[in-house]
């Protein structure tokens, strides 16, 4: 059997897989004397087999490593090299929203079925005075929906914005496309939302969003991807279809972004919403992305902010050292 070495260059080269996914997949127990133990290697490869989804047989010999869920995910938008990407996506999405369901409770409250944007939207704003994306996030996690943003990826450059995972009636959604103002995030999370409560995923099934925002050919004849489109504005703003009268040119990022801050005022829609909205209304999606630097304080790392919401929920002791190892990982936080 191949020094693990040998191993882990393999799961890169012949893999494709990011050198940090395979560090984050690597269980801390290893040692150059476990090296020289026939079984301690193999545990080594079903170690890395259940973290990341990958065929164990397929990593005890000279193989190329191949992916256990291969052909469980929809794909948005995808424009790359499907042979090479998509299988290890949904492998590596399945295999970690096993590991996070292990950890998490089911809802504290009965999750409804068809339950819709509007009546969700009513129920935070109960407590809350508008809809972002820390209010989204709180909201899932209520409904025994965890989430957490990616740190680690299988590849080097990420191509996905978000991942809706159903398992034994349970879901799970990741969130990958970085952010330093929290409008973007609270997008698509509230399109994942959409795909869940809309009824898009079977058990076993995943969704890949791939796509980002400005580009309306994403969801172009795509009838899943326009209704949690939908269903994301409705949440947000209260209007599927909400049409703003921005007073002025619109052109200019700090008159927008003023506006931005009167409308969630008056009516009660975050800002940095406002701001895509109008985006999406006018396709000025330049003058929208430059008006959030007006609209937020200071930039800051939202991956920061959704995970340490999921680290205050997560049942850490539920999980074994090498998954809790692995987890935290994933979501940029330091173990032990």
């Amino acid at each position: 059997m191949e020094s693990a070495a040998n191993f882990r260059n393999r799961l890169i080269r012949q893999g494709g897989l990011a050198p940090s996914i395979v560090d984050a997949a690597w269980p801390d127990w290893w040692s150059e004397q476990a090296d020289a133990s026939d079984s301690a290697r193999t545990e080594l490869r079903f170690s890395i087999a259940r973290k990341l989804g990958l065929d164990p047989r397929t990593l005890l010999d000279d193989q190329t490593p191949r992916w256990i869920w291969e052909d469980t995910a929809r794909f948005k938008s995808f424009r790359g090299d499907v042979n090479a990407h998509l299988p290890a996506i949904s492998s590596f999405g399945m295999a970690l929203a096993r590991i996070l369901l292990g950890a998490t409770q089911q809802a504290g409250v009965e999750f409804p079925n068809g339950l819709g944007a509007a009546q969700l939207r009513a129920w935070t704003l109960k407590s809350r005075p508008i809809v972002g994306l820390l209010e989204l996030v709180q909201l899932a996690w209520g409904f025994g929906i965890p989430v957490i943003h990616l740190r680690a990826y299988p590849f080097s450059a990420k191509q996905m914005s978000a991942m809706s995972v159903c398992l034994n009636g349970r879901f799970v959604i990741f969130l990958a496309k970085d952010s330093q103002y929290p409008a973007p995030s609270a997008f698509h999370l509230a399109h994942e939302l959409g795909h869940i409560f809309l009824g898009h995923l079977a058990s076993g099934q995943s969704i890949v969003d791939l796509g980002g925002l400005g580009d309306p050919e994403d969801d172009e004849g795509d009838d899943e991807e326009q209704q949690a489109d939908a269903f994301a504005m409705e949440l947000l703003t209260g209007d599927p279809d909400l049409t703003l009268h921005i007073e002025g040119d619109g052109r200019a990022a700090r008159r927008l972004a003023e506006q931005a801050l009167v409308v969630q005022q008056e009516r009660r829609i975050e800002a940095g919403i406002v701001a895509l909205a109008y985006g999406h209304q006018t396709e000025n999606w330049s003058t929208a992305i430059a008006s959030l630097s007006h609209i937020y304080e200071q930039p800051f790392p939202v991956w920061q902010a959704v995970n340490d919401i999921a680290e205050r929920n997560i049942q850490w002791p539920e999980l074994e050292d090498e998954s809790e190892s692995y987890l935290r990982a994933v979501m940029g936080r330091h173990y032990g």
